[in-house]
């Protein structure tokens, strides 16, 4: 929001001289028309002639003017916007909340950076211009009508009081999108048992969703008639009480302001709605964790760690791994063997307690992502710098030296088996040649005999540098080859 303040002045300036211009050109016609009735001579009516000219130029040339600074600060205005999500997005993930905040986060990058760049032309401008047209009017018409002048600020204001409390919440289509992914995710066995039951259902979604829309627009609609009804009755008491105050051609030339007035406020529901409707920016979710030195290799002392306040995973956890140990990490699933993992490299901060580490520390999870292009380029594009001997060691260790490093792997590494898409991850943690190797589930998808030959190589190097190994396994038969086990539980 850096962009508002001063920035702005120009856009409201040329939006609010662009309205006076459509009165004035409003004023001058009516009062050239009711002049004209009287058949005067067209010598007199050269200065209404010139108003309307001049008037019908200006308010086109003002409205360009408006859209030209609009549009200038709304780019800027998104640019920033964007940056400033983008820099959250980088303080906050990965999100503890998983994927239902990943998808929150790609919303506010996608979505709501573009509806938050409107709060100019959609809110700032059609407020401010109703709001200094009616100050202008008032201190007019305060002359002719005294204190009744004050019905234009009561419509101005009863617009806004009135479009601010009456709520339209816009139709949900979380469950429609549901059933959408759904229907995406389980294509192939939709075409082996038949779609019709996956169709019925999706065709429900989209026709409740289709019928909450259309109530809800319908009560705006219904709503916005209601506030035109509202500022016609006071405009045309506003014309009744100055009618015996004006001439005729004075009651020509309020009319039509008047009439033009009425076409400003009406623009204020959707303005207060699309306020409403922007979302600031969201908070960081987490934490930046801090992590303290120790004389360990890994420390955990008192550690309490929850995904939320339902699901609390890790409660006054301890653990110290020396340096040099090889330790494994067994438990059953939800037990919080990978939640270690996630607070030793900093990506999670503990609620309470604290992590300490000694060293630079390298981990492979089954989440980690794989480029597309090629290995030799996965590797260049987490390690700068490196050399083609550097990635060989590394690819040697885990048994893919016999691949072409510059061919394309396709995206998240489709190209590649899931045994070698688990190798290629573990190899680009050892590249770094870290101090402590944290491997999760590195046997995953792969056969017995390579899994054995693989773990032993990896311990075997991790005992030539007097590297740190801690695994998390399902595999007893792996977690055995380890100088140290212990067992995470549920809590």
């Amino acid at each position: 929001m850096r962009v508002f303040g001063r920035k702005i002045f120009p856009a409201v300036a040329a939006n609010l001289s662009a309205a006076l211009s459509e009165i004035l050109l409003m004023a001058s016609a009516a009062w050239l028309i009711a002049s004209a009735a009287l058949h005067p001579p067209i010598s007199s009516l050269s200065v209404g002639i010139t108003l309307v000219r001049t008037a019908g130029i200006s308010r086109a040339a003002l409205r360009y003017a408006d859209r030209f600074f609009s549009h200038k600060i709304i780019f800027r205005l998104l640019d920033e916007l964007r940056e400033e999500f983008f820099r959250r997005a980088a303080a906050s993930l990965p999100l503890k909340s998983g994927k239902i905040g990943e998808g929150s986060l790609l919303h506010a990058l996608a979505v709501t950076a573009d509806e938050t760049k409107d709060f100019l032309p959609r809110v700032v401008l059609p407020i401010s211009t109703a709001a200094l047209v009616t100050i202008l009017l008032t201190y007019f018409l305060f002359e002719p009508l005294g204190f009744f002048a004050l019905i234009l600020p009561g419509i101005f204001f009863g617009v806004i009081i009135f479009s601010t409390l009456l709520k339209f919440p816009e139709a949900d289509d979380s469950n429609y999108r549901g059933k959408i992914l759904d229907f995406h995710a389980a294509r192939d066995e939709l075409k082996i048992f038949g779609t019709a039951p996956a169709i019925k259902k999706l065709d429900r979604a989209a026709e409740n969703f289709s019928d909450k829309n259309f109530k809800s627009q319908a009560r705006k609609i219904n709503f916005d008639a209601a506030i035109n009804i509202f500022c016609a009755a006071g405009i045309c008491l506003i014309l009744f009480e100055l009618c015996p105050n004006v001439g005729r051609i004075e009651m020509t030339v309020w009319s039509l302001i008047l009439l033009a007035a009425a076409e400003i406020y009406s623009t204020l529901p959707a303005a207060v709605r699309a306020y409403k409707k922007i979302q600031p920016l969201p908070e960081k979710i987490i934490q930046p964790a801090k992590i303290l030195p120790t004389d360990f290799a890994v420390e955990f002392r008192d550690v309490n760690f929850g995904y939320d306040d339902a699901q609390v995973v890790l409660k006054n956890f301890s653990l110290t791994v020396a340096r040099g140990e090889r330790l494994a990490i067994i438990g059953e699933s939800g037990a919080g063997k990978t939640t270690l993992l996630y607070l030793a490299t900093k990506l999670f901060a503990p609620d309470s307690g604290f992590v300490a580490t000694r060293g630079e520390i390298a981990a492979a999870t089954s989440t980690n992502y794989i480029f597309s292009e090629s290995i030799r380029a996965n590797f260049a594009a987490l390690h700068e710098n490196i050399s083609d001997e550097e990635i060989f060691s590394a690819l040697k260790i885990c048994h893919l030296s016999d691949f072409e490093i510059d061919s394309p792997i396709g995206e998240d590494g489709a190209k590649l088996s899931g045994g070698e898409r688990v190798r290629l991850q573990i190899a680009l943690a050892l590249v770094k040649n870290p101090d402590v190797l944290i491997l999760d589930e590195p046997t995953a998808g792969i056969d017995r005999r390579r899994a054995e030959n693989l773990i032993d190589a990896i311990i075997d190097d991790a005992a030539k540098k007097n590297r740190t190994l801690i695994i998390i396994t399902h595999d007893s038969n792996i977690a055995e080859r380890f100088s140290r086990i212990i067992e995470l539980k549920n809590l």
